[in-house]
């Protein structure tokens, strides 16, 4: 048996209005029909373990030079390399100190005349996180995905997992696969971006309140959670009416589950606690998911690039009414939608939800 089929897999919800009990099928694990949710899983699982597996890279953040130091020092400086034992926890920035060996200090050592910024990283994490620094600065503007990978601990990563396991489902369900992978990707970047405004914000036009002032252009940021509060506050619109049982309190409504969490994620931001870095990702990625969960059909190709050709390869031609198939079905589709859009997920027949299936099945 799967894990998929088995009881607990199931994420319970109770629909307001009907007073009955629905039950929403949980990702699917299985092989033959794999869903998006359980291949995100997979793969985040699977970068976290492969990377503490990995030798730890040193790599370098910035530069800095004084002020005073002139031509003459700079050209002649030499850079002070540091025991492994000075170096701090993993991603925690340390300094090799660059000297002038001509010119001493009031103690007789070499004068420090600047210094050069590293971060000691796994290395799957050190390649891939995003930084104002590394994803800005640098054009490497592909860590704006693969930051969303990556994870610092164990905790970080099954928290995020837990989030997109039991929310993720029915919005999965109700977008079909390759938009809804298009919806988490793009909440994630939205995330990457709306912390690149927040940096950029911080260093350039205000003082920032608490911990925010610490961030620099080359703070990292990690991990799934922009996309997953993206998935939360999307699964508002798709099942407006339902219920959540929390351990202590039942029956609690989903919207007040998701909004809360935006909110704590806000009021930390704001006063500049603890992550409040990585809160500025978790607003950006619900606000693109509270757009784009209402305007799906943006959506629509943004996995497409180069994936799909309009002609036949190798002479075949397209099977007779395929094309015709694939219309009535997406017809059928747009419709359901229309309904979920007015009157909620709960709202639909089970063969409206079979239609849904059927779409979601479809590359």
């Amino acid at each position: 048996m799967g894990i998929a089929d088995r009881d607990y897999s199931k994420a319970s919800y109770r629909g307001g209005g009907g007073g009955g009990r629905r039950v929403y099928m949980g990702p699917s694990f299985k092989p033959r029909n794999m869903s998006v949710i359980g291949w995100l899983i997979i793969i985040n699982v699977a970068i976290f373990a492969v990377d503490q597996f990995l030798p730890l890279l040193d790599i370098q953040d910035v530069t800095g030079m004084s002020q005073s130091a002139t031509q003459e020092q700079i050209d002649r400086s030499q850079v002070i390399e540091v025991s492994d034992r000075a170096k701090p926890h993993i991603g925690v920035p340390w300094r090799k100190p660059i000297v002038d060996p001509l010119t001493l200090d009031t103690n007789g050592s070499p004068q420090i005349i600047g210094y050069e910024q590293y971060r000691t990283w796994h290395a799957l994490n050190g390649l891939g996180h995003f930084s104002v620094l590394k994803g800005f600065m640098a054009y490497e503007v592909w860590r704006v995905v693969t930051y969303q990978f990556l994870h610092a601990d164990f905790s970080h990563l099954f928290f995020n997992m837990f989030g997109l396991f039991m929310f993720g489902a029915a919005v999965e369900q109700y977008l079909g696969k390759k938009r809804f992978l298009s919806f988490y990707l793009i909440c994630g970047i939205a995330g990457g971006i709306m912390y690149l405004l927040i940096v950029a914000l911080g260093r350039f036009v205000i003082n920032l309140p608490g911990e925010l002032a610490q961030i620099t252009i080359g703070t990292p940021l990690i991990g799934a959670s922009a996309g997953v509060f993206g998935v939360i506050v999307a699964s508002v619109k798709v099942r407006p009416r339902d219920t959540i049982d929390l351990i202590l309190i039942p029956q609690v409504p989903i919207a007040v589950v998701a909004y809360g969490y935006v909110g704590l994620a806000m009021l930390n931001l704001l006063r500049g606690g603890s992550n409040a870095g990585g809160d500025a990702a978790h607003i950006g990625g619900a606000i693109a998911g509270f757009y784009f969960i209402r305007n799906i059909h943006l959506l629509r190709g943004f996995l497409d690039f180069g994936l799909v050709s309009n002609q036949p390869r190798g002479g075949a031609h397209p099977r007779p009414g395929a094309a015709g198939s694939n219309t009535k079905l997406q017809k059928k589709v747009d419709a359901v939608l229309d309904k979920v859009n007015r009157e909620g997920m709960h709202s639909l027949t089970a063969r409206e939800k079979k239609i849904l299936e059927r779409s979601a099945r479809k590359p």
